[in-house]
């Protein structure tokens, strides 16, 4: 079980550097759309703050619209978003 998370933590963290297009999902529907949501709004903070020239504006928005889905996640799945 362990190993799981790790692996999917690992898969997580590759697809938010953009070394991989798409990450496959099982489970709950309503999960698995929190999850796909929490890890689009963590590789857009990504993109914006590696962006060339980050705009503070730009990367806030970014920084809400991740922290509001991690809490999402959090609160329907119980699962603390690391990233």
């Amino acid at each position: 079980m362990q190993n799981d998370r790790k692996e999917f933590l690992c898969d997580c963290a590759r697809y938010i550097r953009g070394e991989v297009d798409e990450i496959r999902l099982h489970g709950k529907k309503k999960d698995v759309l929190l999850f796909a949501e929490t890890l689009r709004e963590s590789r857009g903070l990504f993109q914006r703050l590696n962006e060339q020239e980050p705009h503070v504006s730009k990367v806030l928005t970014a920084l809400t619209k991740k922290r509001t889905a991690s809490r999402k996640l959090k609160q329907a799945t119980g699962f603390s978003w690391p990233f």
